[in-house]
């Protein structure tokens, strides 16, 4: 799903080179239990303001982490780790990247009596070492999230639109609810919401 179709490498684009990296996956046994390959970019040739713009990704760090455990051990909850195989695959580009097209992918019938380097596959989705590809999986699990902040019976949510209104609507069915809106009072302080941005003024009281 990574990769789009094999075309002419457009004028006055450079593709983006690529590695073929082989691993050996052991047990607890140390023994070989399956061989791995991975196709990854080499993120080192792409050129800032063209092949991408921002790379920062936020990560948690280990003052919040030991926070969640405190929480949770004061409220009785349950700890479950998760990986994501190959995160990164998921992430949208928002940029056209073009790849060298790599050893083992067969040229067009059209193309196959022409030098492999006047061809590239351009990228469907973000790829292992591309200068971007954290951020673009940040981006990806960003897109919808809710967070419900509780005082007392007061329920403040923030979140994307779609996912608060399903937070909204699971609340509903769960409790009889009235739905005030835009968050305007609460704590003491007096929100302001911008109409044509996102933003939004605090008065203290």
């Amino acid at each position: 799903e990574c990769f789009g179709h094999i075309i002419p490498t457009p004028p006055n684009v450079n593709p983006v080179g690529y590695k073929w990296v082989f691993t050996r996956k052991r047990n607890e046994k140390n023994e070989i239990s399956r061989y791995k390959a991975r196709l990854v970019a080499q993120g080192f040739s792409q050129r800032p303001g063209i092949d991408y713009m921002e790379t920062y990704s936020p990560v948690m760090d280990t003052i919040t982490f030991r926070y969640l455990i405190s929480l949770a051990v004061s409220e009785k909850l349950e700890m479950r780790l998760m990986d994501v195989i190959t995160a990164y695959l998921y992430g949208e580009l928002d940029t056209d990247i073009y790849m060298k097209v790599p050893e083992g992918f067969r040229l067009p019938e059209a193309a196959r009596n022409k030098p492999r380097g006047m061809f590239s596959v351009k990228l469907r989705r973000s790829l292992y070492g591309l200068k971007q590809s954290g951020r673009m999986w940040y981006n990806r699990l960003k897109s919808g999230f809710a967070i419900v902040a509780v005082y007392v019976d007061d329920m403040n949510l923030i979140g994307t639109s779609e996912e608060l209104q399903r937070t909204v609507n699971y609340l509903k069915r769960e409790f009889e609810m009235k739905d005030l809106g835009k968050t305007k009072y609460c704590l003491g302080l007096q929100i302001e919401h911008n109409a044509n941005e996102f933003g939004a003024s605090i008065n203290l009281h």
